[in-house]
């Protein structure tokens, strides 16, 4: 069961995308991911504590990265035993400020395709689109 303000939190952040099926990541001191699928009335999220941390992040004002994975009803591609997998965009967030401050499409294609212990590129996932995060209406979130 999550918080009302963590409830506010998600309904600002996935307002307006399209998709019903979502993988939430939250990047601090600890990596913790969590799917999150839309339904009529609400949301089936499979660990709330990845929303409340984001919430406690947030109010806090301290630093994260967030990455929302989209899976759309397109199909990327079907591997040998039948299984199609579908096409997932990804778009990213930075947590500072008691913000979330939207990343571009090029941004996310960076800090997917580079090795974080080597710095080289690395080739994109298969059937990944790169997309600009929109601009995340926190103002409900900071009144409570």
């Amino acid at each position: 069961m999550l918080t009302s303000r963590a409830r506010i939190l998600l309904s600002a952040l996935l307002r307006d995308l399209p998709d019903r099926h979502h993988i939430l990541t939250v990047h601090t001191d600890r990596t913790a991911s969590t799917s999150v699928v839309l339904h009529t009335g609400g949301w089936d999220i499979e660990h709330p504590p990845v929303v409340e941390r984001l919430s406690a992040v947030l109010a806090g004002g301290h630093g994260a990265a967030v990455i929302l994975r989209s899976f759309t009803p397109r199909i990327s591609h079907t591997l040998p035993d039948g299984t199609e997998i579908p096409v997932k965009v990804v778009r990213g967030w930075r947590a500072a400020d008691h913000a979330l401050v939207p990343l571009d499409e090029a941004q996310m294609f960076d800090a997917h395709c580079t090795d974080a212990a080597s710095g080289e590129p690395v080739p994109p996932e298969h059937g990944v689109e790169f997309a600009p995060a929109p601009a995340v209406d926190l103002s409900a979130f900071h009144a409570r």
